[in-house]
Order: structure tokens, then sequence, then C-alpha cells
């Protein structure tokens, strides 16, 4: 008996790990652990991010200039570098502002009327059920319709105008498209704010017996900030590219007129510089929306991360 259990120990003993072997295990797990939390502490960085959208551009932008130098024929595809150039010499003419003031006036007016009509026409919509219903056919409509094949019936309408005018009558046509463009992203963010505000304080503001405007104020407007924010960053997004359309498809006056001289001379450096400098004011106008943004709801996402 006693020489059987000596054996069974014996048999079992190697497959145990002894304290030494404990130890290696828990400092491997300690180990992998701490690399896992440093790995999870540089991914949480603030700088992070930027540095793997900034890591991305270069790589885009190497890529782009060796392609470029690498055709034996640059007049289709030209390297980064000769368009940078091409941009320089282009922001030091008057032609260059010219053409983006006759392009941004109907931008500034066809974006700034999306916003106040489409907030405006969103909050409507988000908090009463027969406006929502009412709208419904139209939002839809005008949401899966290409907004471009809008521009013939937008001149038959309203007439080419006088391209370049400071006034808004004279650009009717152009202010429409954009205004198309940008409006429906508005007002379907605005009213899913709307609608989507915090039940908890809309029953508690009842409770203590506050008035609809009362409610609506202090409630309903501050809790939907975040969706009339992305509604806005959505359409300033969407409006640039309706100012694009209106200056290919309309009438070429300003930057499309530029692109249009370009193509027909075979200008490529300059014809890739045009693009990057329209692809460079979308993103910055983009950039200060998300900013604007990000400041105006900075509250909200402080009060979720309390809560």
């Amino acid at each position: 008996m006693e020489a059987g259990g000596r054996q069974r120990i014996a048999a079992a003993g190697p497959s145990t790990p002894g304290w030494g072997e404990r130890d290696e295990i828990v400092r491997a797990h300690a180990d992998a652990e701490s690399a896992l939390s440093k790995r999870e502490s540089v991914l949480d960085t603030r700088w992070f991010p930027w540095v793997v959208r900034i890591g991305s551009v270069v790589v885009f932008l190497a890529v782009w200039e060796w392609y470029g130098r690498m055709q034996d024929n640059t007049l289709f595809f030209v390297p980064f570098s000769k368009v940078v150039v091409a941009l320089c010499d282009l922001i030091g003419t008057a032609e260059f502002w010219s053409a983006y003031k006759s392009t941004l006036i109907p931008f500034f007016y066809g974006w700034l009327t999306a916003i106040v009509l489409g907030v405006s026409l969103g909050l409507l919509i988000g908090r009463f059920r027969s406006a929502f219903q009412l709208s419904t056919p139209y939002l839809t409509f005008l949401n899966a319709l290409p907004v471009s094949t809008l521009v013939p019936v937008a001149v038959i309408l309203f007439g080419i105008g006088r391209p370049g005018s400071v006034y808004p009558w004279d650009q009717k046509a152009g202010i429409l498209i954009v205004f198309l463009f940008a409006v429906v992203e508005v007002v379907l963010n605005t009213a899913a704010g709307v609608r989507y505000a915090s039940r908890d304080l809309i029953e508690m503001a009842r409770s203590f017996k506050a008035s609809e405007w009362r409610l609506f104020r202090k409630v309903i407007l501050p809790d939907s900030v975040p969706g009339i924010m992305a509604g806005v960053r959505i359409g300033t997004g969407r409006a640039v590219v309706g100012m694009v359309v209106v200056e290919i498809l309309l009438v070429a006056v300003g930057v499309g007129r530029l692109i249009m001289r370009y193509r027909a001379r075979f200008q490529s450096a300059k014809l890739y510089a045009m693009v990057l400098s329209l692809a460079i004011f979308g993103v910055a106008l983009l950039s200060l929306a998300r900013w604007v943004e990000r400041r105006v709801t900075r509250w909200k996402i402080e009060m979720e991360a309390m809560t």
C-alpha cells in the first residue's frame, strides 16, 4: 500500500507545477497585463489619433509623389510637389481670389438659409407629430433624389442670373441648389435630436407644472443641441458639394471657370491645384464645424461621463 501510494505521488508530482514554476507563471501574467495596459494607455492618449491621421496623409502624399515621378508623361498625372508649386503660384494671383469670391457668394447664402430654415423646421417636425407626418413624404423625396438633377429645373425657374453679384436675388438658382443639398440633413438631424430628448427630464419638468414653452426652452432645446450641431456639420459638407455642383453644372464663373480653363489647356498642375484648394477649403470648414460642435456640446459629454 505504502509503495503504491509513493508511486502515485511520484507519478503525479511532475505534472504539478512547483513554487518556482508558479512564480514564473504569475510573473508572465503580470508582464502581459502590464504590456496590455501600456498599449491601452497609448491608444487612449489624445495625440495617438492625430499621429494616425497625419501618418496616413503623409503616406498618401508620398505614394502620390512617387507614382507621379514614375510617369514618363506628366500631362495627366502630376507629382504632388508640382501641384503645391502651382497652388502657391495661383494663391499669389488676384484671379484666384476673385474666383473664390464669386463661388462663395451663393454658397454663403444657400448654406446660411439651409441652417436657419433647417433648424427651425427640424425643431417643429421633431416636436409635433402632425408636422412630422405632413413633412415625411417631402423629406423622403428630397433625401432620395439626386439634387444635381434639379439644376436644369432651377435654371428654368430662376435663370442663370448675374453671376458674381453680391446680391442674393441675382443668384437665386445657385443659392437654391446649395440650399437643397444641405437642408435635408439639417432638418433630419435636428428632428432626431428633438425626438430623442431625455424622457426623464421631460417628465420631471411636467411634474413641476412647466408650461409647453418653458419645457421646450429649458429642457428639449438644450438636450437636442447635439443633434442640431450634427446636422449643421453634415449640412456644411453637403453645402460644399452643392457649391462645386453649381460651378460645374450651372454656370462656371468662379472656381469652376478656372477648372474648365485649365482642363481645356491641359494645364494639369494648375487643374490639380484648384481641386486641392477645394479639398482644403472643405476640410477646413468641416474642421471648424466639428470644433464648434465639440465646444457647444461639451456640457452634454461631461454630464454623460458623470452618469
